[in-house]
């Protein structure tokens, strides 16, 4: 199942935090490790496969202060604009911090036995739309997550 929204982190309260996730901007590399033998004079290579390597997600969300009857806000992205950039902002300065990650098909990362992963936030740039105006908030969000193996806070 697709969801048009991710959780990212927990508020003060230890609650996950939900954000709309722009259309057409959801992406999930999971790029493969691998280790590369090259000899000199010998045309022959060694390829080892290392594993899947870790997934990296990146995606526009879209914060607004959504009405009680658009989708966002009935998939639970209920605080106003200002709350979700400060609430993002925060999940970002959080550094070397697993955080709590499900991503747009509602898959949390895993590692080990099954055990849940969580994501380190990497990236992150601001941007006004255009449709933008004094009266209704929007914020575009460029975020960029790699997936962690270590237990999220």
């Amino acid at each position: 199942m697709l969801y048009g929204y991710i959780i990212l982190g927990k508020d003060g309260n230890g609650n996950p935090l939900k954000y709309a996730v722009e259309a057409d901007s959801y992406i999930r590399r999971w790029t493969r490790q691998y280790t590369l033998n090259l000899v000199a004079n010998i045309v022959e290579v060694a390829f080892i496969d290392n594993g899947p390597g870790l997934r990296v997600y990146s995606m526009t969300l879209t914060l607004a202060t959504w009405p009680p009857d658009s989708e966002p806000y009935k998939n639970g992205v209920t605080l106003s604009a200002e709350q979700q950039m400060t609430n993002l902002e925060s999940s970002y300065a959080q550094l070397s911090s697993s955080l709590l990650f499900y991503d747009a098909f509602g898959v949390q990362p895993t590692f080990g036995s099954n055990q849940p992963g969580g994501v380190y936030f990497t990236m992150m740039n601001q941007i006004i739309p255009q449709y933008a105006t004094t009266d209704k908030t929007y914020i575009n969000v460029q975020i960029e997550l790699t997936e962690s193996k270590q237990t999220p806070i």
